[in-house]
C-alpha cells in the first residue's frame, strides 16, 4: 500500500469515525427525550395519556435503533 493509498484509507475511517460521533450524539439526544417521557408517565396520568407516552417512547426507539444500524457501517 503506498504512502497515498494510506492516507485516502486513513482519512475515509476518520470521516466514518466524525460521522459515527454524530449520529451517536443525536442517539444520546432521543435517549434523553426517552427518559423524559418515562418520568412524566411515572406521574398519576390517564390510560390515554400512557398509551400516547408509550407510543412515543417507542417511536424513538425505533429511530435510535435505525441511526444506529445505519451508522455502523461505512
Amino acid at each position: 500500500m503506498t504512502k497515498e493509498e494510506l492516507e485516502e484509507k486513513l482519512q475515509a475511517e476518520l470521516e466514518w469515525v466524525k460521522y459515527r460521533l454524530r449520529m451517536l450524539d443525536i442517539m444520546e439526544k432521543k435517549l434523553y427525550q426517552m427518559r423524559d417521557v418515562a418520568q412524566k408517565s411515572a406521574k398519576n396520568i390517564s390510560a390515554e395519556e400512557r398509551n400516547d407516552l408509550n407510543k412515543k417512547i417507542k417511536w424513538l426507539e425505533m429511530q435510535v435503533n435505525a441511526l444506529d444500524e445505519e451508522s455502523r457501517h461505512e
